[in-house]
């Protein structure tokens, strides 16, 4: 996603939502989360509005991606 790592993280007891990181470029910074992850319609919330339409909705699928994989 552009120069972005981000971490994706969730806990066994809130397998519907999962947090959004961003690991580099420093400083490390909390992005927001994608909740209802169970549903048919899983909702990307940013903290920060500024993100181009089409690069929410890869972090959305990249996330929903690594949570479907690490569920299997």
């Amino acid at each position: 996603m552009e120069h972005r790592t981000i971490q994706v993280s969730g806990d066994d007891g809130n397998a519907g939502t999962v947090w959004l990181q961003r690991l580099h470029p420093d400083p490390p910074m909390a992005l927001g989360c994608v909740v209802e992850l169970d549903s048919s319609t899983p909702r990307l919330r940013l903290y920060r509005a500024e993100w181009p339409d089409a690069l929410r909705e890869q972090a959305k699928e990249q996330t929903l991606k690594i949570w479907r994989a690490s569920r299997d």
